[in-house]
């Protein structure tokens, strides 16, 4: 290293005089108390750096023109109120008294009125004048009487604390009446031999509604299934359950398909007339033919094995006879 460098180096001493400055500056700044705003009566204080306390502004003085200006106004809005109210005053009109004939009609108009009044006061003041009634006092027999009842329950009251029979009330005693009715109690057996209570069965108007209505559903569904072709189903109120019954609309598909089908039947058997019509004819113009063409030898040995066997009879009628049982 050069001497330049050497000499720019710090030693220690200067490292040491350099960390004491800083910590002189980084020390604890002074604190001061400052009033905490809030709801409690007592001031509350609490303590912060000087450097963050904010500086109070300090009003600047008026200067005379501004004072002079400010005055100016004031007395410009006083001349103002005092205009306004010579104003009023002119513009309204003198109250005018009434003269004493107005006086007297006024209260000759109003006298049923007036005398109503004074006789309701008359009224009342002579209803808080009235004497009160003073009761009597009570008699000695009253007094005796009074004293012998408290004793009577007094002992009542001593008796139904230890648990035992206070006795009737003392007093007069209630009417007795001697009323006598007819109960009728229904009884049945109950299976071991004896008889048990039952409750009699009431039938409510509402119950017998509903039976009757049930009646005319079931004689309405009787109409019915003598019209229908199959069996239908009945609900609990007696009428006819409509899953069971077919609706108008399919009653109409039903008569078309039936239409459908009575024509294909009809053309069906014409066919098979035509049919049978036509082989009867061939038959009838093949023996003819057979006849006048072929000699009788031929002919005979056709017939022969067209002939069907006994055995074949047999066959065939065992066959119809399984059919019956199949």
């Amino acid at each position: 290293m050069s001497d330049s460098d050497s000499d720019e180096s710090l030693n220690t001493e200067d490292l040491n005089e350099i960390n004491s400055t800083n910590d002189n500056q980084f020390q604890e700044e002074e604190t001061v108390e400052v009033e905490v705003k809030g709801i409690e009566r007592e001031k509350q204080t609490k303590k912060v750096k000087k450097s963050e306390v904010k500086p109070v502004k300090v009003k600047k003085e008026r200067t005379e023109k501004q004072k002079a200006a400010t005055a100016k106004m004031l007395e410009a809005k006083k001349k103002k109120k005092e205009e306004k109210v010579k104003n009023k005053t002119e513009t309204e009109k003198p109250k005018k008294t009434k003269s004493k004939k107005e006086i007297e009609n006024v209260i000759t108009e109003n006298l049923d009125e007036i005398d109503n009044e004074i006789e309701n006061e008359i009224v009342e003041e002579v209803q808080n004048n009235k004497k009160t009634k003073v009761k009597k006092p009570p008699s000695e027999a009253q007094l005796a009487a009074r004293a012998n009842l408290i004793k009577i329950n007094k002992a009542r009251a001593e008796a139904r604390k230890q648990g035992k029979d206070a006795g009737a009330k003392v007093g007069r005693k209630a009417h007795e009446y001697n009323v006598i009715r007819e109960k009728i109690i229904y009884m049945m057996p109950d299976g071991s031999g004896d008889f048990k209570r039952v409750r009699p069965p009431v039938i409510t108007d509402k119950q017998r509604q509903r039976q009757k209505q049930i009646e005319e559903n079931e004689s309405e569904f009787e109409q019915i299934q003598e019209k229908a072709t199959k069996v239908l189903k009945q609900k609990k109120n007696g009428k006819v359950d409509g899953r069971s019954q077919k609706t108008p609309a399919q009653l109409k598909v039903l008569e078309k398909a039936r239409e459908k089908a009575k024509i294909t039947r009809d053309e069906k058997l014409k066919a098979k007339r035509e049919k049978d019509k036509s082989e009867l004819k061939e038959t009838i113009t093949d023996s003819v033919l057979d006849v006048v063409t072929k000699p009788a030898s031929e002919i005979k040995e056709i017939k022969e094995k067209k002939r069907i066997t006994e055995d074949q009879k047999r066959k065939y009628q065992l066959k119809k006879d399984l059919s019956l049982f199949c």
